[in-house]
């Protein structure tokens, strides 16, 4: 899951589906932030850690360090009825959900319960909420934003090419790409155009923001700083894409520790200084459709996070690119990892598993009968996994006790295991027709 939309075919994963039983940044030290909810609009309840877009803060470091680690209890489940391609905006009290068929659920984090719903009818990226809004860029290049309250369209534009590029809401502004090649910046509020700026070459990714500038990959394996002010360039970098394999950027960059992260299609991991010099490279030997997780692991350093075609899961040092550690995920990683606590994330359709892996060292402590692309969120309180076709949630397995500590947790866990086998079988002998029609 790297923000826009990976290329594994849906009829695949819908027959894995069956198969598998599944559910359906960085501050001005460039060290990733600890809260976002100033950053993604405004925020929800007092207190609440927002997760609004892909990446969670501007910077798209898809990590959150204050939040539960395994082992969790179950809370709820949502049934979204068609594949949910990408992870759900959190804000406030608010998970914002979209599915494969265009529709768009509001649903409360405390009991899964439905706030509302609006159906788009299109292929959608993405959401992203900001100012009281959520936005939904659709394939057709149809771009809306709704009431975040009420669900009500509050305004749209139009592109006139595809929009595979999953929005981000900063600052006022709303900022995503086209595969017509333009970088778009909207007014927030009213939706009208701030400015465009032609790249090039078909832009698939999602731009992430740092210190006043957009940084954003395009398919020609080109890497891009533009002002976004204006959208005035600032630098370009390229990669030299290996030609006719696939060696364009699907996935989105992270900014951190002074470098923009970014990962080539064809299976090379890229640092990039945000003055635009590479500083290092690393070849995963297989595709890469995900984006980079990056954390200052504590007795660690510096760790970046990507998963490959070739199965592997790995931790590499955020300074040189070494490999810290890999791990064999049992099959293609098709999504972005994510690091919650001290805990990184990822999943495969191979396997129909989510696994937690210890950040700082990679050893398995925690799974989960269920995958999806960017498995995780948080908002700090609650774990939300998303499925194939679900959402599930998670609270922290507290003991009331220290003594009673080595007993409760695996009791706790027991607990949710039942519930996820009863679920399973229930996917497998009511199978969901429309899902198996797409």
């Amino acid at each position: 899951m790297t923000g826009n939309r990976p290329r594994r075919p849906l009829l695949a994963l819908v027959a894995l589906f069956v198969l598998a039983g599944c559910g359906g940044g960085a501050g001005s030290s460039g060290q990733p932030q600890d809260s976002s909810s100033s950053q993604g609009g405004q925020a929800g309840a007092p207190g609440t850690i927002n997760w609004p877009y892909f990446g969670r803060v501007p910077e798209r470091t898809h990590y959150i360090a204050e939040a539960p680690d395994p082992p969790f209890k179950f809370e709820w489940q949502f049934w979204a009825h068609q594949l949910i391609e990408f992870p759900p905006a959190v804000a406030g009290r608010d998970l914002y959900v979209l599915n494969k068929s265009g529709e768009v659920y509001a649903v409360h984090t405390d009991d899964g319960k439905l706030a509302w719903k609006r159906n788009l009818g299109n292929d959608v990226t993405g959401p992203a909420y900001g100012q009281g809004a959520v936005y939904v860029a659709q394939l057709g290049g149809s771009f809306v934003a709704l009431d975040a309250a009420s669900g009500k369209v509050r305004w749209s534009f139009h592109a006139p090419s595809k929009l595979e590029s999953s929005p981000l809401a900063v600052a006022g502004s709303v900022y995503f790409g086209s595969d017509g090649g333009m970088l778009y910046a909207l007014d927030a509020t009213s939706g009208k155009l701030a400015w465009k700026r032609n790249l090039g070459a078909p832009v698939k990714a999602s731009p992430t923001y740092h210190d006043g500038v957009l940084y954003v990959g395009d398919y020609d394996g080109r890497i891009h700083a533009v002002a976004a002010a204006n959208g005035t360039p600032r630098w370009t970098v390229d990669t030299h894409a290996p030609s006719g394999r696939g060696g364009g950027f699907y996935s989105s960059p992270a900014v951190a520790f002074g470098n923009v992260y970014e990962a080539r299609a064809e299976g090379t991991v890229f640092a990039v200084t945000l003055s635009g010099h590479q500083r290092w490279s690393f070849n995963a030997s297989n595709d890469i459709y995900a984006s980079p997780a990056v954390a200052d692991i504590p007795g660690t350093g510096p760790t970046l996070f990507i998963g490959s075609y070739n199965h592997q899961l790995y931790a590499l040092d955020a300074g040189n690119g070494k490999k810290r550690w890999s791990y064999d995920v049992g099959g293609q990683v098709p999504g972005s990892p994510t690091v919650v606590g001290k805990t990184v994330y990822t999943s495969s359709f191979d396997t129909g598993k989510t696994v937690g892996l210890d950040a700082g060292t990679g050893k398995p402590i925690w799974d989960w009968g269920t995958a999806g692309y960017e498995p995780m969120v948080s908002d700090g309180n609650h774990i939300f996994l998303t499925g194939f076709q679900s959402i599930w949630a998670f609270g922290p397995c507290a003991p009331k006790s220290e003594e009673q500590s080595s007993s409760t947790a695996p009791i706790c866990q027991r607990a949710a295991d039942l519930h996820l086998l009863a679920v399973q079988r229930t996917l497998r002998r009511d199978k969901p027709k429309s899902s198996a029609a797409r």
